[in-house]
């Protein structure tokens, strides 16, 4: 996409004006330049594009604002007047930017939940991975991809009001390609794999922890929770949780009354990528 269809498109007066998810975002800068290397970065979180907005319905309102130090340019990040990021400088300010845009689509997403959870799609079903940052959950779904599973995110669950999966099929952000600890953002194409265009139900909800060594025998038999369980395991990955708490949880009660959900310690993605799959096949058959 060319500099000047960015600006025509979604840059009017150094501002972005969009809306995904129902949620109606204006990111407003001092110059053209930062908004192209946030809008950069948001075209990976939401490769399927953008809605235009206007600007009276504008709901979360960010403003960047920079200033000269000592250390160099230096950036504030507020959100309808409340300051969210505090003097942070380089390139790590704008991906903090992309992170508090994201998160706020998923909190305030319209008729939806956003779990914090990877998700891949196998015999047209989801097979849907809560997990904390940092817990491996993006590794594992790309060698579930790897496997041929279809990449729905390696991010967030996106839950509609009857529980189905609806693609987020952002970049995927792994680590292990340069270092441990270098994170790159990957399309799912460069993997060898597809991204999910359509809504599917969920026909398992993975509940794993990573652990260094582990060896998964071949019979795998993780324990199975509950729905009480199972939406118990669920609710911390929930975002909306706080600001629509009982549509949270009626979204919640329909996915745990038809999905596999299962609970289990495992060993290295490569490895238990299979494994999963194999055991989901059989379950489902």
């Amino acid at each position: 996409m060319s500099k000047q269809t960015i600006q025509n498109d979604f840059f009017t007066d150094k501002q972005i004006k969009f809306q995904a998810f129902g949620v109606k975002i204006g990111i407003e800068a001092e110059k053209i330049l930062y908004l192209e290397q946030i809008y950069r970065l948001l075209e990976k979180t939401f490769p399927t594009g953008f809605e235009k907005v206007q600007e009276q319905e504008i709901e979360y309102r960010f403003i960047i604002k920079s200033n000269k130090t000592e250390r160099g340019e230096r950036f504030n990040l507020f959100r309808n007047d409340e300051k969210v990021i505090e003097e942070a400088g380089g390139e790590f300010f704008f991906q903090m930017v992309e992170s508090e845009v994201r998160i706020t689509v998923a909190e305030f997403a319209v008729s939806r939940v956003f779990l914090h959870a990877g998700v891949v799609a196998w015999k047209n079903q989801a097979i849907v991975i809560p997990a904390k940052s940092y817990s491996g959950k993006s590794t594992l779904v790309a060698e579930l991809v790897k496997k041929g599973a279809v990449y729905y995110s390696d991010e967030y669950a996106v839950l509609d009001a009857a529980g189905n999966v609806q693609p987020f099929p952002k970049w995927l952000s792994l680590r292990g390609i340069v270092d441990p600890y270098t994170q790159l953002e990957c399309s799912v194409e460069s993997i060898g794999g597809i991204a999910g265009t359509k809504t599917i139900p969920v026909g398992m909800v993975l509940m794993a922890q990573y652990k260094r060594g582990k060896k998964i025998p071949k019979r795998w038999c993780p324990r199975r929770l509950s729905s009480g369980q199972a939406i118990m395991e669920i609710l911390p990955h929930a975002l909306p949780i706080r600001n629509k708490p009982k549509f949270v949880l009626e979204v919640l009660n329909k996915l745990a009354s038809r999905a596999i959900i299962v609970k289990t310690v495992r060993g290295e993605a490569k490895d238990f990528a299979t494994t999963l799959l194999n055991y989901f096949t059989i379950q489902t058959d």
